[in-house]
């Protein structure tokens, strides 16, 4: 889904995906990445913020939405059986 530029392996005990602010901060974080274990995926600024909306208004924000299918995750649904990564760190900008 959009930017995510994917690692190779498919180890949940060793993938990482960093969500990071913007195209400039995912450019310096793909350069400096591991890409075996490390996947980039750039977001468009800030993302929804979940606990003031509805749920239909989070499912229906395309970052929410690109983001899940990244993770290989449902919103709506309790199945983590698709996991693509065992961590998500978020690469946020020092004004977030």
């Amino acid at each position: 889904p959009g930017k995510l530029a994917d690692c190779t392996a498919q180890d949940l005990n060793r993938t990482e995906l960093f969500l990071v602010e913007g195209d400039s901060a995912g450019g310096s974080a793909k350069q400096a990445r591991d890409r075996e274990y490390q996947a980039i995926m750039p977001l468009k600024g800030k993302i929804l913020n979940t606990w003031e909306v509805s749920s239909d208004e989070v499912l229906a924000s395309q970052e929410v939405h690109d983001i899940s299918v990244a993770i290989g995750i449902d919103p709506d649904s309790d199945d983590l059986s698709q996991l693509r990564y065992g961590k998500i760190c978020i690469l946020a900008d020092a004004d977030s």
